[in-house]
């Protein structure tokens, strides 16, 4: 599979330290057409890391993050270093709300959190300004391949 994929070996690379029954590595299909290798975080400890301390996300590039339960799980840009675009997905992967050009919290004073309106399974980051270029909006849906399946 990794002839289909070229970067298929850098996600597995990165998806390594995840969880057993978590996918090993994913993709996203975007409404476009385009497609974004991602990495998966699916315990506790890589969901609060996430894009912590990362200089630049590429333009390709993407971090899925798994939950065990659909609720309006609320993000934060705590220590990021590059704007990014949140997309919150519920379990049939529609798009439930997007929270575009998250710039990074300030290194003194409040860091506010930002949450859907409605319950969500999945989240996604991209780097700022995808989801616009993308077109993704409440209501749209996304392909996820993964190996395994998404639970």
């Amino acid at each position: 599979m990794t002839g289909t994929f070229p970067w298929l070996s850098l996600v597995l690379a990165a998806t390594t330290a995840a969880s057993a029954t978590a996918p090993r590595w994913a993709v996203a299909v975007l409404p476009s057409g385009h497609e974004f290798a991602l990495e998966v975080a699916a315990d506790d400890a890589s969901r609060a890391r996430g894009y912590m301390g990362r200089e630049h996300v590429g333009a390709r590039d993407g971090m899925l993050f798994i939950f065990d339960a659909d609720a309006p799980h609320a993000f934060w840009m705590k220590d990021c270093k590059t704007s990014l675009d949140m997309v919150w997905l519920d379990a049939r992967l529609r798009i439930v709300w997007v929270a575009a050009r998250q710039a990074p919290c300030p290194a003194t004073g409040e860091c506010p959190s930002v949450a859907p309106p409605s319950p969500a399974r999945y989240v996604l980051e991209f780097a700022a300004g995808t989801a616009e270029s993308e077109g993704l909006r409440a209501g749209g849906s996304i392909v996820v391949i993964s190996e395994p399946p998404l639970p």
